[in-house]
C-alpha cells in the first residue's frame, strides 16, 4: 500500500525526531552515569582515606577487633560490597567478607576483584614512613545502573510523549500549509483536464501562493488556447459561422433528435452561381466580403432552431430541424433564395447574386449524415444544370443518377489500362483554299457495355476525381506519337490541336510537354493546345508564367469557345494567344440570324486588330463557308469537311490532303 504524501512526511519528521532525541537521551544518561559513578567513587576515596587514617594506630597495637569494627562500619555504608585491611603482602588482617573464614577471605576477594560491576580502590596505610598495610574497598555499581534505567525509563517516556506531540502539531501544520494547498490545484488540475477552468483561490503570498497565482495565469492562457483552437476547429475564419465539421456534428446530433421525436430534418446545400467571376473581375477581397454577407442573410432568413454553416469557397449548408411538411422545406428554400439575390454594393458596384440549392430530407431520401449530404449536393448539381438561382430535392432518380455516374468513374479509371480510349481527329481547313492545315485531337472512348460514351459525359467525371491529369497525359503522348508515326511515313500531319484541362493546366504542362516534343522529335509549332476560359480563372500570375513558359517552348495557344464566357476581352488584353476559336453556337445561326452575323463579325474585326488567327467551329453548310471566308476567317471546321476520324481513317484523309484531295471521299464522310 502506497504511503501518502501526509503519511511520508510525518513518519520521515518522526524518525528524525526520535533518531535526534534518542541520540541525545543517550548522551544524556551516559553522562548522568559517568557524574554517578564519579561520585560513588570519592565517597569510597572518603572512606578509604578515613580508614587509612584511623587503622596504625589499631594495627601497631594489634587490636584487630577494632579493624574489624572500621571494616564493617565501612561495608555498611551503601554501595560498599567489601573493605578489607591487608598486609603489605596482601593477607587479609581484617575483612567485611562475612562469615568467610581467615583462611576463605583471601579466595573470596580474589573473587570480587574480578567482578566488573565492582569498582576497587586501594589506600596504603603507613606510620611514620613505615607502610603498615593496605586498605581495599570495592563499590558495587548496582545503584549507578539501577539509576540509569530509571532514567532511561523517564527519557524514553518524555521521548515518547515529544515526539507524538510535535508529530501531531507537525502534521496539523503540515496538512493544512501544504497538503491543502496542493489538494487544491490537484482538483483545480483534474477540471483542467476535464475542460473546465477554475481560479484557485490564493491565501498566502509564499511559494504556494506564488504557485497559485502561476496556475490560475496558466490555466486562463490554456482557456483561451482552448477556446481558439474550438474557433478554428468549428468555425470558418471569415464568416464565423460552423465548418464542415460542426455543421456534420449538428446534423448528427439533429437527426438523433429527430429520430427520438419521430420529425423530419431538412438539409439544404447552398452553391454561389458564378462565384469565380466575382473574384475574378472584382478581387479576392471583394469575393470574401460578398462570403461574409451572404453568410449573414442567411443567418437573418432562418429560425432560432436552424444551422448555417460554411463547407468551404462558396458553399455553405443550412440545417432545418422539425420539418413538419414539404411546403415549410420549399417556403424556407425561397427565403433562402431571396435573401442571396437581394442587391448588394461590392466594391463600388451594385450588384446581384445568385445561387443554386439541393434539399435532402431525413428520413425520406436518407437516414445518415453522409448519404443527406451527398443527395443534397446531387440535387444542388441538378440545380445548377436546370437554371441559375433555383431549389431542387433530391429524388430517387437523381439517385439512380448518382450510382450510375460513380460507376463510369470507376469504369474510367481503368479505360486507359484496357484499352478503351483512343484518339479521333476532326480535320481544321484553310478557309481560302480548301488545303489541309491540320486537326483537333478528341478523345472518345469506347464502353465495353455502353459502347461509345460522350466526352460531355466522361470528362466532367475525370476532372472531378482528377483522372483527368492521367487522362491528359496520355491524349498528348498519343498525339505526339501519332504525329511521329505519320511525319517518319512521310506523311504531313500539319498541326495537332490539344484541348488542356483546368486541372491539368496547373501541374506545370510545359515540362512536361518539353519532355514529349523531345522524345517524339516533334517540332512545337505543330502542335497547338485549346484553352478554355475555366482554366484562365485560377491565380493570374501563375497562369501567366506556365503561358510563358509555353510560348518558350514555340507551342501555339489557342483560347476555345470564344465568346461564351464572361470575360473573353479582359483574357485577350491579360494574355496572348496565337488563336481564337468562335464556337459552333454563333455559327449555327449564319448568314440568317442578325445576332449570330453580328458578333461573328465584331469576333472577326477584333482577332484582326489583335492580329489573331480565327477557327471557326461546327460549319455544316456552304453558305456559312462562304460567309465566314467573305469575312477573312482563316481557318474553319465542321461536317462539311469531315466528322472526327480515328486514326485509319484520320490517315486515308491525310494521304488524300498530300495528293491534292483536301477531304475523304462521301462514304468515308458519312
Amino acid at each position: 500500500m502506497r504511503l501518502k504524501l501526509a503519511s511520508k512526511f510525518t513518519l520521515t519528521v518522526l524518525v528524525i525526531l526520535v533518531a535526534t532525541m534518542a541520540a541525545n537521551t543517550l548522551y544524556f544518561l551516559r553522562a548522568s552515569a559517568q557524574l554517578q559513578e564519579q561520585q560513588l567513587v570519592e565517597r569510597g576515596r572518603a572512606l578509604g582515606r578515613l580508614i587509612s587514617l584511623v587503622s596504625p594506630e589499631a594495627i601497631l597495637g594489634f587490636d584487630y577487633l577494632l579493624l574489624n569494627d572500621y571494616t564493617r562500619e565501612v561495608a555498611q555504608q551503601r554501595d560498599v560490597v567489601y573493605g578489607v585491611v591487608v598486609t603489605p603482602q596482601g593477607i587479609p588482617i581484617s575483612s567485611s567478607l562475612g562469615a568467610a573464614r581467615p583462611g576463605e577471605a583471601r579466595p573470596a576477594l580474589e573473587r570480587l576483584r574480578h567482578d566488573p560491576e565492582v569498582i576497587h580502590l586501594e589506600f596504603p596505610i603507613a606510620h611514620e614512613g613505615v607502610q603498615l598495610g593496605r586498605f581495599l574497598v570495592g563499590l558495587s555499581r548496582h545503584s549507578v545502573q539501577a539509576e540509569l534505567r530509571h532514567q532511561l525509563v523517564i527519557q524514553a517516556l518524555i521521548v515518547t510523549a515529544i515526539v507524538l506531540f510535535l508529530s501531531a502539531a507537525i502534521y496539523a501544520v503540515f496538512r493544512f500549509n501544504v497538503l491543502s494547498p496542493i489538494r487544491r490545484l490537484i482538483a483545480a488540475s483534474g477540471e483542467v483536464a476535464r475542460g473546465e477552468y477554475p481560479v484557485v483561490e490564493v491565501k498566502s503570498s509564499d511559494e504556494f501562493g506564488v504557485l497559485a497565482r502561476a496556475f490560475n495565469a496558466m490555466a486562463g492562457e490554456v482557456k483561451q488556447k482552448q477556446e481558439k483552437l474550438h474557433l478554428q476547429a468549428n468555425y470558418d475564419a471569415l464568416t464565423g459561422l460552423p465548418n464542415r465539421m460542426m455543421a456534420f456534428d449538428r446534423i448528427s446530433q439533429d437527426i438523433k433528435r429527430a429520430a427520438r421525436a419521430g420529425e423530419r430534418l431538412a438539409i439544404y446545400f447552398i452553391d454561389l452561381d458564378n462565384f469565380k467571376h466575382v473574384n475574378d473581375s472584382l478581387g479576392h477581397a471583394a469575393g470574401d466580403a460578398l462570403l461574409i454577407a451572404i453568410g449573414k442573410r442567411l443567418q437573418g432568413a432562418l429560425r432560432d432552431s436552424d444551422t448555417v454553416a460554411r463547407l468551404g469557397g462558396d458553399e455553405f449548408l443550412v440545417v432545418a430541424p422539425a420539418i413538419t411538411d414539404e411546403l415549410q422545406v420549399k417556403t424556407i428554400a425561397e427565403r433562402l433564395l431571396q435573401a442571396v439575390a437581394e442587391p448588394l454594393d461590392l466594391a463600388g458596384r451594385r450588384m446581384v447574386a445568385q445561387c443554386s440549392i439541393g434539399i435532402a430530407i431525413y428520413p425520406d431520401t436518407a437516414d445518415t449524415v453522409e448519404t443527406l449530404m451527398v443527395n443534397a449536393d446531387e440535387a444542388m448539381y441538378q440545380a445548377k444544370t436546370i437554371d441559375h438561382g433555383s431549389a431542387i430535392f433530391f429524388t430517387e432518380a437523381m439517385n439512380v443518377r448518382m450510382r450510375e455516374r460513380m460507376r463510369m468513374q470507376r469504369d474510367l479509371e481503368v479505360a486507359i489500362e484496357h484499352g478503351q480510349l483512343s484518339l479521333h481527329f476532326q480535320p481544321i481547313l484553310v478557309t481560302a483554299s480548301h488545303a489541309h492545315h491540320g486537326a483537333e485531337v478528341l478523345l472518345r472512348w469506347h464502353h465495353p457495355e455502353r459502347g461509345m460514351v460522350s466526352p460531355a459525359e466522361f470528362v466532367p467525371l475525370a476532372e472531378a476525381s482528377g483522372e483527368i491529369v492521367r487522362m491528359g497525359d496520355w491524349v498528348l503522348e498519343e498525339a505526339c506519337r501519332a504525329w511521329s508515326t505519320w511525319n517518319n511515313a512521310g506523311i504531313d500531319p500539319g498541326v495537332l490541336a490539344v484541348n488542356v484541362s483546368r486541372v491539368q493546366f496547373r501541374r506545370r504542362l510545359s515540362k512536361r510537354l518539353a519532355e514529349l516534343l523531345h522524345t517524339y522529335r516533334m517540332p512545337a509549332q505543330a502542335l497547338e493546345l485549346e484553352i478554355t476560359e475555366s482554366v484562365l480563372l485560377d491565380d493570374h500570375r501563375e497562369v501567366a508564367d506556365e503561358l510563358a513558359s509555353l510560348r518558350a517552348l514555340g507551342v501555339k495557344l489557342s483560347l476555345d469557345d470564344f465568346g461564351t464566357g464572361y470575360s473573353s476581352l479582359s483574357y485577350l488584353k491579360r494574355f496572348r494567344f496565337d488563336m481564337l476559336k468562335i464556337d459552333r453556337s454563333f455559327v449555327a445561326g449564319l448568314p440568317e440570324n442578325p445576332d449570330d452575323v453580328s458578333l461573328v463579325k465584331a469576333i472577326l474585326a477584333m482577332a484582326r486588330g489583335l492580329d489573331l488567327k480565327v477557327v471557326a467551329e461546327g460549319v455544316e453548310s456552304a453558305a456559312q463557308l462562304d460567309f465566314i471566308r467573305a469575312r477573312r476567317c482563316e481557318y474553319a471546321q465542321g461536317w462539311l469537311f469531315s466528322k472526327a476520324l480515328d486514326a485509319a481513317l484520320y490517315t486515308a484523309y491525310l494521304q488524300g490532303a498530300g495528293a491534292g484531295v483536301g477531304r475523304l471521299p462521301q462514304e468515308a464522310r458519312a
